[in-house]
């Protein structure tokens, strides 16, 4: 896995402590077949284990695989006009 985060992310990121977390989230009430979203976030999850740490950019990114699972691209950047952070999977906010 490959991953890539904006400067702009990874200036945040450092600001906030230097840790990003990053997880495939399911919608808390789901239909069958709702696609799991990807999660970013400079604060832990609920659950924070299965987590693997990937030295990135001057930060450390966490990231919990989904069943096993990793995107070959992992892209991080801020959107909106809040710039949040966002994480995307081989290009998709959605888990591929």
């Amino acid at each position: 896995m490959r991953v890539q985060v904006s400067p702009e992310a990874a200036e945040l990121v450092a600001a906030r402590g230097g840790t990003l977390w990053v997880w495939a989230r399911r919608p808390p009430m789901c239909c069958n077949g709702t696609p799991a979203t990807m999660k970013a976030s400079t604060s832990p999850p609920g659950d924070p284990t299965g987590f693997t740490t990937i030295p990135t950019a001057g930060i450390d990114v966490l990231f919990r695989a989904p069943g096993g699972r990793s995107p070959d691209v992992l892209e991080v950047a801020l959107h909106g006009r809040r710039r949040r952070l966002e994480a995307y999977w081989d290009g998709c906010l959605i888990m591929m």
